[in-house]
């Protein structure tokens, strides 16, 4: 059983894949950030066939997104023959897709988000929505996304990230 040690090459990219998790589930945030900022969308070239598959399901449940959260929990952040980097990793990555859940989930609830995105979606202008909801999307889309990219660069490095508030909540649940 292995604890700790230096990360090895496939630990540091598997633990930078585990990071696509949650820039998937930000993308909704982004939305105005790449109708005001077309160039921003070439950055989502790579991750198009990604979006495709992991919005799969069944009834408008997706059951991809369910069953990689459930594999990258089970058998990943809880498996202790794993090296501690890997799981670590894989453990701040979901913590951040779990944030930008429940974000979507409060913004529905106050009914933010449909405002904020049905104006990009039927194809009005970038800023239709109110100002509010745009500055939130663009904030938790903001945060999630420069978390995920910070943390996939220091995963390159063999550093881990630290993320505030979310890194202590990995941490004490990886133990």
């Amino acid at each position: 059983m292995v604890w700790r040690g230096s990360p090895k090459a496939k630990d540091k990219l598997f633990a930078c894949l585990t990071y696509l998790v949650p820039l998937i589930e930000v993308i909704p945030f982004g939305i105005y950030l790449f109708a005001f900022f077309p160039p921003l969308l070439w950055l989502l070239i790579p991750l198009s066939p990604l979006l495709q598959f992991y919005y799969l399901g069944v009834g408008g449940f997706p059951i991809v997104a369910l069953a990689i959260f459930i594999w990258l929990y089970a058998g990943i952040a809880q498996n202790p023959k794993l090296i501690h980097f890997l799981r670590y990793n894989a453990m701040q990555a979901l913590l951040l897709s779990v944030f930008a859940a429940l974000c979507r989930l409060v913004l529905s609830l106050f009914g933010i988000s449909q405002q904020a995105f049905s104006g990009v979606i039927a194809g009005d202008s970038a800023w239709s929505g109110s100002l509010l909801g745009n500055t939130i999307s663009i904030l938790i889309f903001l945060f999630v996304a420069g978390s995920s990219f910070y943390s996939i660069f220091q995963c390159i490095r063999g550093l881990y990230p630290e993320v505030p508030i979310i890194s202590e909540q990995a941490y004490a649940m990886v133990r």
